[in-house]
């Protein structure tokens, strides 16, 4: 099914090519989340790279995120990126060490990824940090509520030559995170958190013109969507999941819902004059119970944070990058409500969740 997203944004995107390589998408059944998913796979070739990606909430005390990125894109292959930040009651400690091939390791089992003073251990039931910043030594653990997901064998192949992207999702888990401070005195901490892991064999730039993700969290029920519009020189093929969870049951997985555009905004500040898709309604039903249905809709609260991502990057990566792609993301406060029709029983969720927007290239 082709989404009224992706028909919205081929209007504004440069004629589609008629010779297109092939995209599969999310093939066989579903996949039990093991520890072999979390291992790196480490591949060569300039569009390779990696990423993980956790953030905790602990109420208004404050939040956790932590990040570990490898890549070859620029000079030097297998760099890896270990960042992060903690938010304690009204007190920051932040960490970046960008590391060379030869100064990060992991291994396999028990999983373990090293970077510099940051540590990512553990098993998908739960997962261990643990990072040295600014004199203080942070610990965390992250027990798995709903169960770790994989959109069925967790992969995108695109073109002939079968490259992969592959996703793992953590959509929700219990965080316990204990602070030692420079005087031997500790804190500790309860909340909630949430993560991915994804690596690609293919540049984003490469594999998709924008993208979109949704995350939203109502008790023990949260909900997260991606969709993929892959670039021009593949098929126009759909590539999107829909996940609604309730404490460590899955409610509903599609592959194949509606999303129907209700309000787009137009980037004025950028040449290629991007649209955003800011209101949009979502119909749909399960993968394997077609009787299990769901409906919502969401709606735009506040642009958060609009990132030219090429002016981030280093001089020498940027140069790379602007050959092939003008990314820029857009992150929103958003309004959403659902509800899922499970025979005579709905269960519904609603809140303010994360939107977040890339456009990639005209």
């Amino acid at each position: 099914m082709r989404s009224f997203l992706t028909v919205c944004l081929t209007l504004s995107f440069l004629p589609i090519a008629h010779a297109q390589e092939p995209v599969r998408a999310w093939q066989g059944n579903r996949t039990v989340v093991q520890s072999k998913h979390l291992v790196p796979v480490v591949k060569d070739g300039e569009g390779y790279g990696e990423k993980y990606t956790f953030d905790a909430k602990f109420g208004d005390r404050g939040s956790f995120y932590f990040s570990m990125a490898i890549a070859n894109l620029g000079i030097g292959d297998k760099k890896m990126e270990a960042k992060g930040r903690l938010t304690l009651d009204g007190k920051v400690i932040r960490w970046k060490q960008k590391l060379a091939a030869g100064e990060w390791s992991f291994n396999a089992s028990p999983l373990s990824i090293k970077a510099g003073s940051a540590e990512l251990s553990g098993e998908p039931q739960e997962l261990k940090f643990s990072v040295k910043a600014e004199g203080h030594v942070l610990t965390a653990t992250m027990k798995a509520v709903a169960q770790p997901w994989r959109p069925r064998n967790g992969q995108v192949l695109f073109g002939k030559s079968r490259k992969a992207t592959d996703f793992t999702i953590f959509p929700l888990g219990n965080v316990e995170l204990t602070l030692t401070k420079p005087d031997g005195s500790a804190v500790t901490v309860t909340g909630i958190g949430y993560g991915a892991r994804s690596w690609s064999e293919i540049a984003v730039y490469e594999q998709s013109r924008a993208s979109l993700e949704f995350r939203g969290i109502d008790g023990d029920k949260t909900i997260y969507i991606r969709e993929i519009m892959p670039s021009k020189e593949y098929s126009q093929k759909r590539v999107a999941y829909l996940l609604i969870t309730k404490g460590d049951q899955i409610l509903v997985e599609s592959f194949d819902f509606e999303l129907d555009v209700q309000d787009t905004y137009v980037d004025s500040e950028h040449p290629n004059q991007y649209r955003v898709p800011v209101s949009v309604n979502i119909m749909g039903q399960d993968a394997e119970d077609k009787a299990r249905l769901v409906r919502g809709r969401l709606v735009k609260n506040k642009l958060r944070k609009r990132k030219d991502i090429l002016a981030s990057m280093n001089s020498i990566v940027r140069m790379v990058a602007k050959r092939y792609s003008q990314p820029v993301s857009y992150s929103y406060d958003t309004d959403y409500l659902f509800e899922v029709k499970l025979g005579d029983k709905v269960e519904s969720l609603s809140g303010l969740g994360r939107y977040e927007f890339y456009h990639w290239k005209k």
